[in-house]
């Protein structure tokens, strides 16, 4: 046959396709662990930069047997007692900018399937998860920095130094409420292989090494926007993709530290803080020439290691 009428022949009546009037949204990773930051107002302050005070210890440190205050305060009946210096050091936070922008031009408003309150909306949020992505990843670059360590470089995570990573902050002094894990996605990987292989002393000794363990898988195991895939030691258990390497790339970093907490930012345990400069603003600037609007939305944030003992990196195999 010939001469038929198609779709091609009314090309100019038929649509090719309709648009469904909404977007599935791409895949990506989750921010929001820089909540466990203690949060410094710097907003209307005449600089980007916070110092923050740190006291010094005048009494010797955590683990050391006593040997900072064994006679050093021992005081004598009818004896003057002598000065002990008390001092301070300091931490400075810095404010970055962040900051994204789009021109939208007035046809995709007018022609959109979506209505231009919901593309708006759609913007915004959008944009905000983006600013926050850029903030996570600046706040992950941290726990790098921790001179505290477990892990052997080019070996997969193990359950004793999971352990371990937590045992630390205990033994260097910190006092707190709440402690969490920050992992890689690989360390999470290597942490669930390690529980379910058959030799693992959770599978020889299951009961003692449960209690010890204490590890609780979430219900949706990890599926949930804050990647929280268990307890671990009773602490929450996060992953993340963001994390930074060491080691040339050899490596992954993951951490266990001490979130804000109102106890811990009292005890002085929480690991990380964080200044604000400007919280996130969206904006908007039409531009008649162009027939178009600029949607922009800026933040200005800066993040610190507060107490560096409360921290423990963890340093394992990459992928």
């Amino acid at each position: 046959m010939s001469d038929e009428t198609t779709t091609t022949t009314l090309d100019d009546l038929v649509n090719a396709s309709l648009v469904e009037p909404t977007i599935i949204l791409a895949l990506s990773e989750q921010p929001g662990l820089y909540r466990f930051c203690r949060e410094f107002n710097a907003i209307g302050k005449p600089t980007n930069a916070l110092k923050i005070p740190t006291e010094t210890s005048y009494w010797g440190s955590a683990n050391d047997r006593g040997a900072g205050v064994a006679t050093a305060f021992n005081a004598t009946e009818a004896t003057a007692l002598g000065n002990t210096a008390y001092s301070t050091s300091s931490v400075t936070a810095t404010a970055a900018e962040y900051g994204v922008a789009h021109s939208l031009t007035d046809n995709v408003g007018e022609d959109s399937a979506i209505d231009g309150a919901e593309l708006l909306d759609l913007f915004q949020g959008r944009m905000l998860h983006v600013l926050s992505l850029a903030m996570e990843d600046d706040y992950l670059a941290l726990l790098v920095s921790l001179s505290q360590t477990v892990g052997i470089s080019g070996d997969d995570l193990t359950v004793p130094q999971a352990i371990s990573g937590q045992q630390g902050i205990r033994i260097r002094g910190a006092v707190a409420d709440q402690l969490a894990y920050i992992f890689d996605n690989q360390q999470s990987l290597d942490l669930e292989a390690a529980l379910s292989a058959a030799s693992t002393s959770m599978a020889v000794f299951a009961l003692a090494a449960d209690r010890l363990i204490n590890y609780m898988p979430t219900p949706d195991n990890g599926m949930n926007t804050s990647r929280q895939f268990a307890q671990f030691r009773g602490l929450p258990a996060y992953a993340t993709g963001m994390t930074d390497t060491a080691n040339t790339g050899a490596d992954v970093v993951g951490a266990c530290v001490c979130p804000s907490s109102a106890f811990n930012d009292a005890s002085g345990a929480t690991t990380h803080g964080m200044i604000w400069k400007r919280l996130p603003r969206f904006e908007t600037q039409r531009f008649v020439r162009s027939r178009a609007t600029d949607l922009i939305m800026t933040a200005r944030a800066g993040f610190a290691e507060l107490q560096d003992g409360s921290g423990t990196a963890i340093i394992t195999d990459a992928p």
